[in-house]
């Protein structure tokens, strides 16, 4: 059903008003320094303001309720019930991570001040437990004991931390918990049952305890540290480069100490940033305020929606943006608006911080013109120094603006007026800014400098925003492989001033890791003095067409691309060899040149029709396997849809790549180890030669080949007789899985960072591998081989 046109749904409506009052206001003035007379004339006009109150207005009246058992937008108690009430069945029917994830819903959902709150926590920290997340439980008791959890119960607590504690080795910990746990029995006195369940708990503990002789090593965070410290004169970035600016290129970055693959030139927080929508992310929680994933999420005091990792980004989050945005969360405005979200959040950031004061000579501004105007004009590379206010280097990044189409400008212009307009209608935004401003403005320019600052963020965000990414660890549990399609998943969006200040190349010098929405920018290669470092925009030369690429950048960035990799013409269709067909003559490349297909290693025609058939009818056959009833059922059927492909398809085909990666994952399921690893190997040189030997790309499958190799140790460990025969001892197949293991280690460092869960596994697995080719091999002999098997993790 629809009323006056538009969809009845007010959060479909957005992308249609904006479309609609941006053709009927087409001939507003579209030039960058004409913003100021747009943002005025919208604000003012009656009709506008009219259209985006109502429309905020409807989103409230739509999204800020009850919207099922699942989604509500305030605290709701009954609901909190609900949900831990369901979590106590799971838990007793030991399903633990569904009863951990019914249990955060009502943690979410619980009032903070109501007595459920603390219960939920207390759950939780019971699920997190069992499920050996002993950090996150610990959390969840302290949780607890902070928010008035009964003191009857208290105990229970007192003793789970410290079976946590002695979980996880600190026997000191674990012992001053018991501690705590004696001291509160005899404050409250148990008695009947809950003494003796008190008193046996306590001896298991005591018993457990007897056996842990000292303190395991604490598990610490090592982030990287820049490369020859911090430079004082660009902030965020390493001694071994300079920021520089000249008329050809801007300011861009050279380096002025060599630099190796490895090096972390850059180590920069955002500016702002903000997590992607929850509809396109694998699960809702995700913190507001840094992009990382938690299963221990606490919320808002006042919304159910927005959840944080911990306590130091719910305070942060809560004092820079939450405060604001709460009543917009609730009607569920932000994820609607896009990009326009962010720069909301950088105007709010620059209002925490507070506006830093002009040179003497710029006087008084008294208009948002001025203001702007004034903090325009201090724009040199000394802005990135490190004493300077981080507001400069944030104001005076580059835009789109004089760039980007008029209709463009006029959508951007209207974001900024309705956000202005929620601050004004929805908040008490306006009695807190002017303080922060510091200059006299009348009220109105207060309000139009705020959609100014929103207006100027959203252009410098298109053309200068990054993606925070996480790495991506979804994995079918019956594989033993990971089978995810891309190392990384985007999580969110962020600013990151310094970092932005790298000029783009199709071939990037430098890799982006993140730490939650931490930037760390690290060399991939040699750079000598001199040396420009480089990084990609977007489109990679090795995954499109330099056309393509040349198209892309243009549209967003408004420059035409004159890298390396676009002005080399024997690169021009370079990714055209991993959609290519094989040359039945010859197995070279076969690729469209003009209307025909011809080989580019003979001169002989290719029979196109017959290679379409070829081709269709090994796609039928893979999804014949996909769908049969056994695993060696499947893996016999992929074979043979496998080896058509390869008569079919060139070498280093996409296509070919995914076929050899379902046919791995089969043979290992089926145990078959070693085909596994030959198929995952032709994949590292097809990945190594499209990307490069130190890609994230090759990194995911060299970790895939050594979880495999990890898998064939185990699987002739476990049985001896079961040998797959190959031409080789087992210790030198240990000796061979070690190298494998070490170099993952290497490129996870380079490309994930070793915070990852997986880098640490894997050098635990490498610990456990140098010690099982010392040691000895009698079956009966407590070092043997079979007793280190336990210690193997697949990753």
């Amino acid at each position: 059903m629809e009323r006056d046109g538009l969809p009845e749904d007010p959060a479909q409506q957005w992308e249609v008003l904006l479309c609609i009052i941006a053709f009927e206001e087409k001939k507003i003035d579209r030039r960058p320094d004409g913003a100021i007379e747009a943002l005025t004339y919208f604000y003012n006009h009656k009709g506008i303001r009219h259209i985006f109150t109502e429309w905020i207005n409807q989103m409230k009246l739509s999204y800020d309720k009850q919207m099922s058992e699942d989604d509500t937008a305030r605290k709701n108690d009954e609901m909190a019930l609900l949900w831990r009430q369901r979590g106590n069945i799971k838990f007793r029917a030991e399903m633990f991570e569904e009863s951990h994830k019914l249990y955060t819903k009502s943690v979410l959902f619980a009032r903070k001040d109501g007595p459920l709150y603390s219960v939920a926590l207390a759950n939780r920290s019971a699920a997190s437990l069992r499920l050996r997340r002993y950090k996150e439980s610990l959390r969840d008791v302290q949780r607890a004991l902070n928010h008035q959890y009964p003191p009857d119960l208290q105990h229970k607590l007192y003793l789970r931390r410290a079976e946590c504690f002695l979980e996880m080795g600190q026997r000191q910990n674990c012992i001053e918990a018991m501690k705590q746990a004696v001291r509160h029995n005899e404050r409250i006195k148990l008695r009947g049952i809950s003494k003796a369940e008190f008193d046996k708990s306590y001896r298991l503990l005591e018993e457990k305890i007897v056996k842990l002789k000292y303190d395991a090593p604490a598990d610490e965070l090592h982030l990287p540290e820049l490369y020859l410290g911090e430079n004082p004169d660009f902030r965020n970035a390493c001694g071994a480069v300079e920021l520089v600016r000249n008329e050809e290129f801007g300011r861009h970055v050279l380096v002025k100490e060599p630099v190796k693959r490895g090096d972390v030139i850059f180590a920069e927080e955002p500016f702002a940033s903000v997590k992607l929508p929850d509809k396109d992310l694998p699960h809702p929680y995700y913190c507001d305020y840094c992009c990382s994933s938690d299963s221990a999420m606490i919320g808002c005091s006042d919304c159910s929606r927005v959840v944080y990792c911990d306590e130091a980004c719910h305070y942060l989050g809560k004092n820079f943006y939450h405060r604001w945005e709460c009543i917009g969360v609730r009607a569920n405005i932000f994820p609607i608006i896009g990009i326009a979200h962010l720069a909301f959040r950088v105007m709010l950031k620059y209002a925490h911080k507070g506006f830093p004061r002009l040179p003497e000579s710029a006087g008084t501004p008294t208009t948002a013109a001025a203001l702007i105007a004034a903090y325009s004009k201090v724009d040199n590379i000394h802005i990135y120094k490190t004493e300077t206010e981080s507001f400069y280097r944030m104001f005076n990044l580059s835009s789109n603006l004089g760039t980007s189409a008029n209709t463009d400008n006029i959508q951007y212009a209207l974001s900024s007026t309705m956000l202005t307009l929620y601050l004004e209608q929805n908040t008490k935004f306006f009695d807190y800014f002017p303080a922060r401003v510091g200059y006299p403005l009348p009220m109105n320019e207060m309000k139009l400098l705020c959609a100014a600052l929103i207006f100027r963020s959203l252009g410098q965000l298109i053309s200068n925003a990054h993606t925070v990414m996480e790495l991506n660890t979804g994995q079918n549990p019956n594989m033993p492989i990971p089978c995810t399609s891309s190392p990384w998943r985007r999580v969110g969006t962020g600013i990151y001033p310094s970092a932005s200040m790298m000029n783009h190349s199709c071939e990037p010098n430098i890799t982006n890791v993140f730490y939650k929405n931490h930037l760390f920018v690290k060399v991939i290669r040699e750079l000598p003095i001199g040396g420009e470092v480089l990084n990609c925009y977007g489109p990679h030369y090795a995954r499109a067409s330099t056309d393509d690429r040349r198209e892309a950048l243009r549209i967003q960035y408004g420059f035409n691309c004159m890298c390396p990799a676009c002005v080399d013409e024997s690169r021009k269709d370079f990714v055209s060899l991993f959609s290519a067909y094989a040359c039945s003559s010859c197995k070279g490349p076969v690729t469209w040149e003009g209307t025909r297909m011809c080989c580019h290693q003979c001169p002989n025609e290719f029979p196109l029709q017959r290679a379409q058939n070829a081709a269709e009818t090994a796609d039928a056959m893979h999804a014949i396997a996909m769908r049969a009833r056994t695993k060696e059922e499947r893996c016999d059927r992929m074979v043979r849809s496998y080896r058509l492909m390869q008569q079919v398809l060139y070498r280093h085909h996409n296509i070919l790549r995914k076929a050899s990666d379902d046919l791995a994952m089969l043979y290992a399921a089926i145990g078959e180890y070693t085909k596994s690893i030959d198929l995952i190997k032709q994949n590292i040189q097809s990945f190594e030669y499209q990307f490069g030997s130190f890609s994230v790309e090759v990194t995911n499958e060299i970790r895939k080949m050594a979880n495999l190799m990890l898998g064939r140790i185990m699987k002739y460990l476990d049985n001896p007789e079961l040998d797959e025969r190959q031409p080789m001892p087992i210790k030198d197949w240990i000796r061979e899985t070690l190298k494998i293991a070490k170099k993952a280690t290497q490129l996870m460092e380079l490309n994930f960072g070793t915070w990852q869960p997986m880098y640490r596994a894997l050098k635990d697995n490498e610990d456990v591998l140098e010690n099982m080719l010392a040691g000895p091999r009698f079956h009966d002999h407590p070092e043997c081989f079979n007793h280190r098997l336990q210690n193997l993790n697949l990753i």
